[in-house]
């Protein structure tokens, strides 16, 4: 598989400006425009909590080892995590360079579709019986079976089978975050366990909200000593648990 778009610079996350126009933005134009974006505007509320979440860990990765002006600067406690998050809301903006500059070392990581690193997802996974979704599962404002019609979906003819590349990157977070309990990934009857509701799912949440997106990540941004355990999936190359499991008893190879 070719590698094929990178979500640091082609648009597919909605967000409203400022001046009440949809706009779907690279994920580096988020971080620089923030200041001057509403909020976002998915498909979903729930998918807008994803999204966040995703915007909330970038921060999390850049400012719990770097200071507003680039220089490496882990924390060493709660009391320096505050002083840097008062630095930062004083800006009124983020530090742009110093968010592309991290991101542009894992840009390789960022691609939707990659032969060994497809952004959320596990590259050449096989299960011997999998079952194989058409678009209109993947779509969260649909969750459309082949034996049950969805009545007035939100969708009808092509739209539920097909799905823009910017329409996947959002529902991806979306499916990672909140998933279908039925959307188990062997057929009925065999031993491999469903995956059952997301994290989100099952979790629920509040976030505060501000007078920007700037704002609404700064209010969301909880900075930390990080813990050694941390480290986002773009970080890191170790494979969870799960997919151990999945590789030694259903998968054929997992890179």
């Amino acid at each position: 598989m070719e590698a094929k778009f990178n979500l640091l610079f082609e648009p597919w996350i909605l967000a409203l400006d400022k001046y009440g126009e949809v706009k779907e933005l690279p994920l580096l134009d988020i971080f620089r425009d923030a200041h001057n974006i509403k909020q976002l505007a998915g498909e979903l509320p729930t998918q807008d909590v994803a999204v966040l979440r995703l915007l909330l860990a970038v921060l999390y990765c850049v400012f719990t080892e770097y200071d507003v002006g680039g220089e490496p600067n882990p924390l060493r406690g709660d009391i320096d995590g505050l002083g840097r998050w008062e630095e930062l809301w004083k800006l009124r903006q983020f530090p742009y360079e110093v968010i592309e500059s991290y991101l542009m070392k894992y840009k390789d990581r960022f691609y939707l579709f990659h032969p060994e690193r497809p952004f959320y997802q596990v590259a050449n996974l096989r299960n011997r019986k999998a079952i194989k979704y058409s678009a209109a599962k993947l779509i969260g404002d649909l969750s459309e079976s082949g034996n049950k019609v969805r009545q007035f979906a939100a969708r009808s003819g092509n739209k539920k089978q097909y799905l823009t590349y910017s329409e996947a990157a959002r529902w991806l977070l979306y499916l990672n975050g909140f998933d279908d309990t039925s959307a188990k990934p062997s057929e009925r009857g065999q031993d491999m366990p469903s995956v059952g509701a997301g994290y989100l799912g099952r979790l629920g949440l509040i976030y505060a909200n501000g007078y920007n997106l700037f704002e609404s990540l700064m209010l969301n941004f909880m900075l930390e000593e990080k813990d050694v355990e941390g480290y986002a999936v773009w970080e890191t190359k170790a494979r969870s648990r799960f997919l151990a499991v999945l590789e030694t008893r259903y998968a054929r190879s997992i890179p």
